[in-house]
């Protein structure tokens, strides 16, 4: 797996070549992130499709190939973020706050994953048991994403607008990790409850940019 891979798996996902095969991605999608990959069976996707499983087989030869064509979008846009890694996204205008920065990236990321629901489970779950993706996925993550963010906040830090006497990787961990909080929580584990967005995002770069203890 390579960011190359990634995007190349990721374009073909997103532009597949027959209505069969898109049928079959989208069976696949769903059922591996409702089942994982033991549980969904190459025939349950098949009869899901539509279609017949030496069709299914005919345009993806291995289950384990369906389910890298299924999963790796998600990989990419977890570890590549277009919003992040864009130059022309990444360097704002002089004029935007990083309140305003903030509350940009983390709406676009919690509608990427509200989109790719099923992918971003079937994700985490073959993390936590797979240290060689896992693994690979942390190398891709750091490559990509980590600097830009640690970037992004010496960027606001040097304005005037983020404090100094904290190390900018503390503040971008810090970012990453109420961001994904809510992601998860809003996407995958309680995508039904009446969730008020703008006012969630509203409370998350607040609560970063002033803390929670009244001083």
């Amino acid at each position: 797996m390579s960011a190359r891979s990634l995007r190349g798996e990721s374009a073909r996902y997103e532009r597949p070549s027959t209505e069969k095969e898109a049928a079959i991605l989208a069976a696949a999608t769903q059922l591996f992130g409702d089942k994982g990959y033991d549980g969904a069976r190459t025939a349950e996707i098949a009869a899901r499709a539509g279609v017949t499983e030496r069709t299914l087989f005919r345009y993806f030869p291995s289950k384990n190939q369906l389910y890298q064509r299924v999963m790796f979008p998600a990989v990419l846009a977890a570890t590549m973020p277009r919003e992040l890694t864009e130059t022309g996204k990444l360097f704002a205008l002089d004029a935007e706050s990083f309140a305003d920065w903030h509350r940009r990236v983390l709406k676009l990321r919690i509608d990427g994953a509200r989109a790719s629901a099923p992918q971003l489970r079937l994700m985490l779950a073959r993390l936590m048991t797979d240290e060689t993706l896992r693994n690979r996925t942390i190398e891709i993550w750091k490559k990509n994403l980590w600097q830009h963010a640690v970037d992004t906040v010496k960027r606001y830090q040097k304005r005037g607008q983020l404090r100094t006497d904290l190390k900018a990787e503390a503040m971008a961990r810090a970012i990453i990790s109420l961001n994904l909080g809510y992601i998860i929580a809003r996407a995958l584990l309680a995508p039904d409850a009446p969730w008020d967005d703008d006012a969630e995002v509203d409370a998350t770069v607040e609560l970063l940019l002033r803390g929670a203890g009244k001083l």
